[in-house]
């Protein structure tokens, strides 16, 4: 009879532990408020750091970004540093200032102004040396904690304008 409530109590005390680490981890916190900081904190990180060994944490592996200047589409966490390592060596200093955020359901917007010294070849043009600064608006799908898709928008017009290239 002992063990039965022994095991009664231990079964008791898993369940409440599975049901307690599936539940908020940060009760009074929103899903939005959760979802914005997830986001200032990958853009913190990743894009004015340069830490590549953290996308694991903020990117689910089945993550999309649509590029929408030219409809192209990065799939996948090694597309994705790809992407930043190349970008960053384009431009080191690159820097991302968030002035707008807004969160409903699983879905964050952020507008920015981005910042950077032209330092390496960008889009098979050789390095120009020049600043530039931009505004980008981006939309983020958040999925079980983590960023499954995005929409990105940057002002490729100016961008291109700015280091001297012309036209896109």
């Amino acid at each position: 009879m002992l063990k039965c409530h022994i095991l009664t109590r231990i079964v008791g005390l898993l369940v409440i532990l599975i049901l307690a680490s599936t539940c908020q981890q940060q009760p009074g916190v929103s899903l939005q408020e959760r979802n914005k900081d997830l986001v200032l904190n990958m853009n913190q990180q990743i894009w004015n750091q340069g830490d590549f060994a953290v996308i694991d944490e903020f990117y689910s592996p089945n993550f999309i970004s649509h590029f929408m200047p030219d409809g192209s589409e990065l799939k996948g966490l090694g597309a994705l540093r790809e992407e930043i390592k190349k970008h960053r060596e384009a431009f080191p200093d690159w820097k991302e200032e968030i002035n707008h955020i807004v969160a409903e359901g699983e879905l964050v917007v952020i507008q920015f102004e981005s910042t950077g010294t032209n330092q390496g070849s960008w889009l098979g043009n050789p390095p120009t040396g020049k600043m530039v600064r931009i505004n980008e608006f981006s939309i983020f799908r958040i999925d079980k904690g983590k960023i499954i898709e995005q929409w990105l928008m940057p002002d490729i017009y100016n961008m291109r304008k700015q280091l001297g290239l012309g036209d896109p």
